[in-house]
């Protein structure tokens, strides 16, 4: 795989702790943003998306990606929904309340790329 930017908006009221599978990790409070880059040699790529009302964890979603597999989740439970808007190398993606929404082509991050995801409150 290519080097990946992964950029991530949080317009939500909560705020959101990025743990990538590789260690790599990034956080932003309501109503920021911030990035993690990638190497080549960072494959199969999970970034689990938390996000945190006074200290607890309300809501974990998801952002993946891999030569064979890109996709995304905005999580869900009853009391507290959040909405994601990204693309990942041009191909759009949303959620509201979807869970896991499957990118095509398959290897639509074959090569490496671009991922920005931007989340609301619903």
């Amino acid at each position: 795989m290519g080097p990946v930017t992964f950029s991530i908006s949080n317009q939500t009221k909560y705020d959101l702790k990025v743990q990538a599978s590789n260690g790599a990790q990034a956080g932003a409070v309501a109503g920021a943003g911030t990035s993690l880059g990638f190497t080549p040699d960072d494959t199969n790529i999970t970034c689990a998306m938390r996000w945190y009302q006074d200290g607890i964890c309300i809501l974990q979603g998801s952002v993946a990606w891999s030569a064979g597999g890109s996709g995304a989740d905005d999580g869900w439970t009853t009391s507290n929904i959040i909405c994601m808007e990204g693309n990942m190398n041009g191909v759009g993606f949303s959620g509201c309340n979807e869970g896991w929404v499957e990118l095509q082509p398959y290897n639509l991050m074959a090569n490496g790329g671009e991922v920005s995801v931007t989340y609301t409150n619903a």
